[in-house]
């Protein structure tokens, strides 16, 4: 009976696909190349491969995303006693990239291939971005923006619009000048792939002109300081208030403004003595003094209808009254200064 030989059976040979050494070429497309450490799971190495191949897609586009890839290669040569050397080769990749929101919500941008180099330890991702897809999305998307500017609500005459219809368009207008810019951006990403450029034009003329038009909105809303009667105001806090005001577009008014942002001093604190110029009192000891106080700080309009409230707690803490009392107001602006700009930034949301 002849020996049973066994006779070793090998692996069909693993190619590499030819777009990780050179990148398709194909009309109306832009390719781009993902490249992952394979780490852990194969999953986990194909799903962060994608991501980098889009966002190489991206860069591509010169928008405003760094994507840097780097993959190192490391031969390793090893011999045993009398034995040929024996060549090892391992592949490393490092990803670093940061997208922005817009950009990573470019329609028509996908995968369409990856591959596992197990032996390498690396995982690949070939992604592209259909131009033609993204256009008609991004105009479809404009033109839907557009009828959401018409159907909202007329700006009426200042003479007869009414607090709240006011407050509604400038909401309206902001939340289309959102989408305006977002899809400005994605424009120019098309547009630096060699995508249409009259679409980045007709965004961005419907963009200025809801700009223009927000501006004006926001113009006409005034706002103003009241404070309690008998409270005497730091110089420098109304003027806080006011720069806060001019910052968010808003229009100041000192006479009769639609908005009053009241000060008031808060009382009933027990054994505190609270008086129009000093609304703060202390707690004294050897080595150090703390002025502290409270004023309640909201926002009412001309019928009196109270929109934001907040109660202000300031403190300093000095060697001296005199330090105590300017680190307290000091702090007091500042705190005062970000209340202010909070309740304007969400203005159309009362």
């Amino acid at each position: 009976m002849l020996p049973l030989l066994l006779v070793p059976v090998l692996a069909a040979p693993v190619v590499q696909p030819p777009w990780i050494q050179v990148l398709p070429v194909q009309p109306g497309r832009v390719y781009g190349l993902g490249v992952a450490p394979l780490a852990g799971a194969e999953a986990a190495a194909v799903r962060e491969a994608s991501d980098n191949g889009r966002a190489d897609v991206i860069a591509r586009l010169r928008a405003n995303v760094k994507a840097d890839t780097r993959i190192t290669t490391t031969t390793v040569e090893t011999r045993g006693t009398g034995a040929a050397p024996a060549g090892t080769r391992t592949q490393s990749a490092q990803v670093g990239t940061e997208v922005q929101a817009q950009a990573a919500d470019l329609p028509g941008l996908v995968v369409e291939e990856t591959w596992l180099d197990r032996p390498g330890r690396t995982g690949y991702a070939l992604a592209y971005l259909d131009l033609g897809i993204a256009q008609r999305e991004l105009r479809t998307r404009l033109a839907t923006l557009r009828q959401e500017l018409a159907a909202g609500p007329d700006p009426e005459p200042e003479a007869k619009a009414g607090i709240r219809a006011r407050l509604v368009r400038v909401q309206a207008l902001k939340k289309a000048h959102a989408g305006l810019v977002q899809l400005d951006d994605l424009a120019g990403l098309l547009s630096g792939g060699g995508g249409d450029p009259d679409l980045r034009g007709e965004v961005l003329k419907t963009r200025l002109d809801t700009e223009r038009q927000l501006l004006a909105a926001r113009a006409s809303l005034t706002f103003g300081l009241a404070p309690s009667p008998g409270l005497e105001l730091d110089p420098e806090v109304a003027a806080a208030v006011r720069t806060a005001v001019l910052k968010e577009g808003m229009g100041w008014s000192r006479a009769d403004p639609m908005f009053a942002i009241t000060l008031r001093v808060k009382t009933g604190r027990s054994g505190v003595a609270v008086n129009p110029r000093t609304w703060w009192d202390y707690q004294r000891s050897p080595d150090f003094i703390i002025a502290q106080g409270a004023l309640s700080l909201s926002l009412e309009d001309r019928a009196g209808e109270e929109y934001e409230s907040v109660t202000i707690n300031a403190k300093g803490v000095g060697i001296n009254q005199a330090q105590a009392d300017a680190l307290l107001q000091a702090d007091y602006r500042a705190k005062l200064g970000k209340a202010v700009a909070g309740w304007l930034a969400d203005l159309g949301g009362w």
